[in-house]
């Protein structure tokens, strides 16, 4: 009997909890399968509203910092939604206005997760900031949020939150109605003095007059003055395009080949300058054996320097081509070369200064 009792009492206990979970799960699929019904929580007025919105496994929440605001504040609107971690939402858009409010700005905040292991969450906040222009009431339209499940485009719930009555007043208080606005004040009236007024004028409009005339007069002489054109010599050509070529102080940085090529460069530029002799598009070779049998208009002084300019090109030429790697003193030799040159050949009666080459340069 006792057996028989023990056994009854075990299948009893067993079917009550397997009714029990099944009553269980049945509330919870009515509870989510129940339209949106918002969980009005009414705060003291200083506090704003809030209010809640839930579909399935999706929640929304609508937070307002205020019920009455004055003409100088601001409304803010967060809306706030929590969801599955596969979740994307969209918050609703505006361009320049939200309702009766002017839009002044929009922060979508990045989104957190809540909650741990089967609890996860993910939270995405929008905070919308609005501003009144005058008293009165002012609405603010139900704020439609989309939540798009990443796993299937196609399924998507929408939740929308429901028009808010906002009352903005004005900064005068109660007695706004009996302020009493004064006019314009009339014109003063002018001096007696006629007579007087008369001459000030006149002399006014002579000096707009004389200025007026004097700008257009310095115009005119603007637009037909020239530039006056300073024609330099082939020697300060070549100088000052030395002197910039130092100051790139190419050697210590290790372009010791560029350095070479546009010393070169200077050089033959300014024989071409100089001499009207084409030695830019010729090798050195071909130039010197030119240079020997030329008849620079009767005049040998390009053909006395034959063996300076040699030595230079020469020397520009290991290193452009032979690899040659030159000391420092060897590089100074290079550029004392090129200025000897150029002062030994220079046009008579031209000077040279303000270009000495200091040796600290190089």
């Amino acid at each position: 009997m006792n057996n028989n009792f023990q056994t009854y009492q075990k299948y009893f206990l067993h079917r009550s909890s397997y009714v029990t979970a099944v009553i269980s799960v049945l509330l919870v699929l009515l509870q989510f399968s129940c339209a949106p019904d918002p969980a009005d929580t009414t705060l003291p007025e200083e506090a704003g509203l809030f209010k809640t919105y839930v579909r399935g496994s999706v929640t929304l929440d609508q937070r307002v910092n205020k019920k009455e605001i004055s003409i100088a504040e601001q409304l803010e609107v967060v809306l706030e939604t929590s969801g599955p971690e596969n979740m994307e939402v969209e918050f609703p858009a505006y361009s320049a206005s939200l309702g009766d409010f002017t839009l002044m700005d929009v922060k979508i905040h990045p989104a957190r997760m809540a909650g741990t292991g089967d609890t996860v969450r993910l939270i995405h906040v929008a905070t919308y900031l609005l501003e009144p222009y005058l008293p009165g009431t002012y609405t603010v339209p139900e704020m439609t949020v989309t939540f798009i499940d990443r796993n299937n485009a196609a399924q998507s719930t929408r939740l929308a939150t429901d028009e808010i009555q906002i009352g903005v007043k004005s900064l005068l208080g109660k007695d706004a109605d009996s302020v009493e606005i004064k006019d314009i004040k009339g014109p003063l009236s002018l001096p007696e003095n006629t007579a007087l007024q008369i001459l000030l004028v006149g002399i006014g409009l002579l000096l707009l007059f004389l200025a007026i005339a004097g700008f257009l007069y310095w115009q005119k002489i603007s637009r037909n003055r020239k530039p006056i054109e300073v024609q330099l010599r082939p020697e300060e050509i070549a100088l000052q395009e030395l002197e910039r070529l130092l100051a790139e102080d190419l050697l210590s940085r290790g372009e010791v080949k560029l350095f070479h090529l546009k010393i070169s460069d200077i050089l033959r530029h300014y024989i071409e300058n100089r001499f009207g002799f084409r030695a830019a598009e010729r090798t050195t070779e071909e130039f010197l054996t030119e240079l020997s049998v030329a008849n620079l208009h009767g005049d040998s002084l390009l053909g006395s320097h034959k063996t300076l300019l040699a030595d230079f090109l020469s020397h520009c030429d290991l290193v452009k081509f032979a690899k040659h790697e030159p000391t420092i003193a060897e590089s100074e030799k290079t550029v004392s070369l090129c200025r000897k040159f150029i002062e030994q050949t220079r046009e008579k009666g031209s000077r040279s200064q303000g270009f000495e080459v200091s040796r600290e340069k190089i």
